[in-house]
């Protein structure tokens, strides 16, 4: 079900996308992120991240290779400012039903965001997440996929302008 906005109308599909994926999208522009990132960058997509997920991105971020390879972890996280909301850490509720537990329990924060922002999707590569995908779609309505599946779900190909204009008079 598509999220609607407080008027009603339907918005960009609210996501979101775990640390791997945000590495794959701002440093390895991987080739299966990219329509992710051009879907972000036309504001097609409405990413949610709270202050654990950023917080482990950031530590992520501290490790060897990425020190290595000069990676600019500031303006890193300037750019998931930008494209994503900091929604305020979930708080569990007596009277909500239980999320599946992730058999990696440091990705478990991204099913109790994903969760209580109300998200259609999270995106990851990590299979303890995506081995919950049928209960997550089934009993808490967001779904778990790997980058790929997802664009090709959510991230519809833009054509160039010219090739569009070409093509549509022929």
């Amino acid at each position: 079900m598509p999220y609607t906005d407080a008027e009603g109308l339907n918005a960009a599909p609210r996501v979101v996308l775990d640390s791997n994926v945000w590495i794959d999208i701002l440093v390895f522009d991987d080739d299966a992120t990219r329509p992710i990132h051009a879907a972000l960058e036309r504001g097609e997509l409405h990413a949610v991240i709270d202050s654990r997920c950023l917080a482990e991105l950031a530590h992520v971020l501290d490790y060897p290779q990425f020190v290595a390879r000069a990676v600019d972890k500031a303006a890193l996280l300037a750019a998931v400012a930008r494209f994503a909301t900091l929604e305020a850490r979930p708080e569990a509720s007596d009277g909500a039903p239980q999320l599946p537990k992730c058999r990696d329990r440091d990705d478990q924060k991204f099913l109790e965001l994903a969760y209580a922002a109300k998200a259609e999707w999270l995106v990851s590569k990590d299979r303890a997440l995506l081995k919950l995908n049928k209960r997550t779609t089934r009993d808490f309505g967001f779904r778990i996929a790997e980058p790929a599946p997802f664009a090709a779900a959510c991230c519809p190909a833009r054509l160039p302008v010219a090739t569009a204009t070409a093509n549509a008079t022929v």
